[in-house]
């Protein structure tokens, strides 16, 4: 098999997560909600590409992709229950709201490194966003609904100047779960 090895990766990065998985999937995590189109994509392709003679390159694309991105989420993920929550996956959950506001502001960091026209000063803006938001998780000070206006704010302002249009990898996930009619209900 010619992508042989991102398979087995994926493979044993499912066994390696396990726990995390299936904490955030009883909790019914929103961490998870995050990513959930990814993931059932990722899966859905993987047995696909086990079972299905008509796999294809457009298929690996999609795994390959969606696979980085979620371990990319898991990692982040990792980082502050272990930082922020000293691995008590309730306390996260509770604060799953004020994560995503993190994950959102790092997501936006991606999609500004994987620009030809990096902006060093919209990644300043939202390196400082990110720093201000695991202080108030880590000294469990407040987070009030301004913040996610000025994220908003903040990243409408960045991707009109820089004239390009943002797309969640979940929601184009979701275009793709539907595509393969596996949207679960």
């Amino acid at each position: 098999m010619e992508h042989e090895l991102i398979y087995n990766e994926y493979a044993g990065w499912l066994l390696e997560h396990e726990e995390l998985l299936s904490k955030l999937k009883q909790l019914d995590s929103l961490l998870l909600f995050r990513f959930e189109n990814v993931l059932n994509v990722v899966d859905h392709l993987y047995n696909k590409l086990i079972d299905d003679p008509t796999y294809n390159e457009d298929d690996h694309d999609n795994f390959s992709f969606g696979f980085h991105y979620i371990h990319t989420q898991v990692e982040e993920i990792k980082k502050i229950l272990f930082n922020v929550y000293n691995n008590d996956y309730l306390a996260m959950n509770v604060d799953a709201k004020k994560v995503n506001l993190l994950l959102n502001t790092i997501d936006f960091q991606h999609e500004l490194l994987d620009l030809e026209n990096y902006d060093a000063q919209s990644m300043e803006q939202l390196l400082n966003f990110e720093t201000l938001i695991i202080s108030k998780l880590t000294n469990k000070e407040k987070i009030d609904e301004t913040l996610y206006k000025k994220l908003d704010d903040m990243s409408l302002q960045i991707f009109k100047r820089l004239n390009i249009e943002y797309y969640p990898i979940d929601s184009i996930f979701l275009e793709i779960a539907d595509e393969l009619g596996i949207i679960k209900e």
